[in-house]
């Protein structure tokens, strides 16, 4: 795969657990909590007990810990066993997990017409990194149809709901792509970088950028819970629907 724009790939986008985020069960928010603080012992061991009772986004979580081999051995089999789970119990970071999985290829044979359909189910449920995700296949024509017009609109959506990756894509978009638009790649810019996006930063500080930003961090490797936001739009979803 390209690597001039971000994948969100089998990482979470934000960097505390959100007050505002659908009901999890006790055991998987403090999972989360302790994954993020680096305590992979606590996390599995709470999430392995969420999942086990049927909470989607413990088992979403705890499959992404097999699928990065973080607190457990690396099994990209059982990752897909614990989204498929996740997804099938309606959670949209478990359909963005298991879209992911059928376009990389691991822990299950490569399927990019199935990958489409559960990034399409997630952005459904609003998840800006299906979004992201599905945004980067238009503009690369991976396995679909080149559309950058439609990959910019994704990206829109996903950075309207606080994605730093969507975020740097789309400044990329409007700087790169026809129609140009410099200002307002200059704008999502240096809003990615305020969110600590580290190749924001770099390219901000690059061209000059003096101001405030805060130390580069890569909040896609943290874990949150998934908050149900408004749904998103993509042609290519509504022709496979």
């Amino acid at each position: 795969m390209k690597c001039a724009f971000l994948f969100t790939c089998l990482l979470f986008t934000a960097l505390t657990v959100s007050p505002s985020a659908q009901a999890q069960s006790a055991d998987a928010l403090a999972g989360m909590q302790a994954y993020n603080s680096g305590d992979y012992a606590s996390a599995y061991r709470l999430l392995r007990a969420a999942a086990d009772a049927n909470d989607p986004e413990a088992q979403v979580n705890l499959g992404y810990m097999y699928a990065r081999g973080q607190g457990v051995v690396e099994n990209q089999l059982e990752a897909f066993r614990l989204y498929k789970k996740s997804a099938d119990l309606g959670d949209g970071e478990g359909m963005n997990a298991l879209g992911y999985k059928y376009l990389a290829g691991t822990g299950v044979a490569m399927d990019p017409s199935r990958a489409i359909h559960w990034f399409c189910a997630a952005i459904a449920m609003g998840n800006p990194r299906a979004m992201n995700n599905l945004a980067l296949m238009l503009n690369q024509g991976e396995y679909v149809t080149e559309d950058p017009t439609e990959a910019r609109s994704l990206w829109e959506q996903a950075s309207l709901f606080g994605h730093s990756n969507a975020m740097m894509n789309l400044a990329l978009s409007y700087m790169t792509s026809a129609p140009l638009d410099d200002a307002a790649g200059r704008r999502w810019l240096l809003a990615a970088a305020q969110r600590g996006q580290p190749r924001a930063i770099q390219l901000l500080q690059a061209q000059g950028y003096t101001g405030s930003l805060p130390a580069p961090f890569d909040e896609t490797a943290m874990m949150v819970p998934f908050v149900k936001n408004p749904p998103g739009r993509a042609k290519i979803c509504s022709l496979i629907s």
